[in-house]
């Protein structure tokens, strides 16, 4: 990389640290990830209403696939230094999905992603991008962050399978954990800041174990070493409308990729991008496909990459490698899997609030960058949020009452948005070209 940027780091895209440094940097960087495969893995699970067993399971192998990934792209794909986790986007489908059964899922899922992988290889998902404009970017990425609300909402009151009444002394709790990690990570510094999220949810587990909320015999009744059972449940089962919202899905997916990537790029350097773009979005569908044959939420590059870079001064991909393949030996240790679990459900969502905070004014930061907003703006962004986020708190009683295909997109705050702005945008209010 060029010196410029290349004297701010200890080592570059392209260095070997040292042995014991890899290492090391490789548990740092599995450290500040492990919240976000908690997270995800604990909400998909309890919309499929899974025991506790399948609920580790489901962990396990969401642990292999986000771990492989990483591999896989640090070494042969976009080749930054991003790590692989699941996409809130594809979990957002995947719960609305829920109802439908994990086999329409699977099916639905396989094929948007193998689209994506396709797309990507031929060099036709470039025409494809043209149409994520800064206001649709800005849109998907505050809808995203919304649409999981109706989701969070639950967890936070304290409801599950034990617990039926909602829990005034559970909430306060969790709205002080939003506002804990957000000041943690606000105040610290170096590279203990992108360790908030993983601090909030060490605290919050130790309050809610004086609260009763923590079952710690799970702990003591797993083994030390297994392989997830079943390995694989794959009955992929077509529905045209499931694979049509999960398209879409993926069209979100790889325009959070390629904000991952160019956020990477803006940090270390640029001349990698016309061909890490690609590489990194087929592997993005590879990895999908994966997801989909094993029934757990396909994954994305993450964009906490560049703030760990910058933080810790490591801009190597090899830490990165390493970390996949810590994170993917870490799924065969049932007792660590089993810890992992056992975060309630409220510090999960505590953390996800934080985290989806983030995202909308990131949102807001991509739409208003560059530009003086016109009056069409406000209608092209304001409408499909609006409307996306009120389709997402619609009670789930009156959505099953809807026919199968109505229910597809008016059920999926997400879904439904995407496909609003990218009429409003480029249909109903679409600005004429200046000659």
């Amino acid at each position: 990389m060029p010196s410029s940027v290349s004297d701010q780091y200890l080592y570059g895209l392209d260095d070997h640290p040292p042995w014991g440094l890899t290492l090391l940097y490789a548990l740092q960087w599995a450290v500040i990830i492990f919240p976000a495969y908690i997270v995800t893995a604990k909400i998909a699970a309890q919309a499929l209403h899974l025991s506790g067993t399948e609920e580790a399971r489901f962990l396990q192998i969401t642990l292999v696939c986000s771990g492989l990934g990483t591999l896989v792209q640090t070494l042969w794909g976009h080749r930054y230094p991003l790590v692989e986790g699941p996409a809130t986007a594809h979990l957002l489908t995947f719960v609305s999905l829920s109802p439908l059964g994990v086999e329409a899922i699977q099916g639905a899922s396989l094929a948007a992603a193998g689209c994506l992988a396709l797309a990507a290889a031929t060099g036709a998902m470039k025409f494809v991008v043209r149409l994520f404009t800064p206001n649709v970017v800005g849109v998907i990425l505050m809808l995203i962050a919304f649409s999981l609300l109706p989701h969070l909402i639950p967890c936070l009151l304290g409801l599950d399978a034990q617990h039926v009444e909602p829990s005034v002394i559970v909430l306060a709790v969790s709205l002080a954990l939003v506002v804990l990690m957000a000041i943690l990570g606000q105040h610290l510094k170096g590279i203990w800041r992108t360790c908030n999220l993983a601090l909030g949810l060490l605290v919050g587990t130790l309050l809610f174990t004086f609260l009763d909320r923590v079952t710690w015999n799970v702990v003591s009744t797993a083994s030390w070493v297994s392989l997830p059972r079943p390995w694989v449940g794959f009955s992929p089962r077509w529905h045209v409308d499931a694979f049509a919202a999960f398209l879409l899905t993926y069209l979100a997916i790889a325009v959070n990729s390629i904000g991952s990537l160019q956020s990477m790029e803006a940090v270390t350097v640029s001349s990698r991008t016309p061909s890490a773009t690609p590489r990194g979005l087929a592997v993005n569908g590879l990895c999908g496909m994966v997801c989909s044959f094993f029934g757990v939420v396909g994954t994305v590059s993450y964009s906490t990459g560049p703030g760990v870079v910058l933080a810790s001064r490591v801009a190597s991909c090899f830490p990165l490698a390493w970390c996949g393949i810590l994170v993917a030996v870490a799924a065969f240790v049932p007792k660590l899997v089993a810890i992992l679990s056992l975060v309630p459900s409220a510090v999960v969502a505590a953390a996800l609030c934080v985290a989806m905070a983030g995202q909308v004014g990131a949102g807001l930061a991509v739409v208003g960058a560059g530009k003086t907003l016109a009056a069409r703006d406000y209608f092209v962004v304001g409408i499909p949020v609006l409307l996306g986020t009120l389709l997402a708190f619609l009670p789930s009683s009156f959505i099953v009452t809807m026919s199968g295909t109505v229910r597809i997109f008016l059920g999926n705050g997400l879904v439904f948005g995407i496909i609003v702005v990218l009429l409003l945008e480029h249909v109903v209010f679409a600005e004429k070209s200046k000659e």
